[in-house]
């Protein structure tokens, strides 16, 4: 397994839960008042101030009567930090080498081939590939920001598009058109995933009464054209 898998297999699974733990350990973003009074042991919440950051993680109630209540100790939130730092490199390292990452350029022949039962193939995992992964993008990013609020938004969209990336250049490196090289794989999944995260983005926002499920269709659809367009483009050259 090459380093840059190792940090991001490792990276982007401590980033998700490195933002579960800063969010369970600050106040609750919908009542934080009451949230600070409850964990005080206060009847009321009237009159309490809360402060509170990401980064570095950090969480105080002022009562507003001279008592402040610390949620995270200064011990946890230079542990936090110090995590959280690590953490962050490790990923941008892994994004790093995995976007340099050197691609053989020996082309695939279509030798031997049947190209119309291969694009078949590619078309129909497209739409799948299509309506799951948007599906899975959408999902993946409301468990993120539920139970890690922003931060667990960006590990949440950065899983999405390394995992979506993958499987959409293993997608096409299997049944995508030929002649190919492993680059040219990789630069036709890196743009489906993209129309991916267009399509997601779409679900993201509240399209009442129109339901979710039409969001998926869309992406299926528009990924099912750009695979025909691809194969369109690779015929005529």
């Amino acid at each position: 397994m090459r380093t840059r898998n190792w940090l991001l297999a490792l990276g982007l699974p401590a980033s998700m839960a490195w933002s579960v733990v800063v969010t369970a350990a600050l106040p609750d973003w919908l009542s934080p008042a009451e949230d600070c009074a409850l964990t005080a042991g206060r009847a009321s919440s009237a009159g309490v101030t809360v402060h509170d950051s990401w980064f570095p993680p950090r969480a105080t109630c002022d009562f507003g009567d001279g008592q402040v209540h610390e949620l995270i100790s200064t011990t946890q939130s230079a542990v936090l930090t110090v995590l959280g730092v690590l953490i962050a490199l490790a990923v941008l390292a892994g994004l790093a080498l995995w976007v340099k990452s050197p691609q053989d350029e020996t082309p695939r022949t279509a030798e031997n081939v049947d190209l119309r039962q291969r694009r078949r193939a590619h078309l129909t995992s497209g739409l799948v590939v299509g309506a799951l992964g948007t599906g899975a993008l959408l999902t993946l990013v409301v468990v993120g920001f539920v139970f890690g609020g922003p931060p667990g938004v960006v590990s949440a969209v950065l899983i999405g598009i390394v995992g979506l990336t993958a499987a959409t250049t293993a997608l096409d490196r299997s049944v995508g058109p030929l002649p190919s090289t492993r680059k040219q794989s990789r630069r036709r999944g890196a743009t489906l995933t993209a129309l991916i995260l267009v399509c997601a983005s779409i679900g993201a926002v509240p399209r009442f009464p129109v339901p979710q499920f039409g969001v998926l269709v869309l992406a299926a659809a528009l990924f099912g054209a750009t695979v025909l367009i691809q194969w369109s483009i690779k015929t005529e050259a």
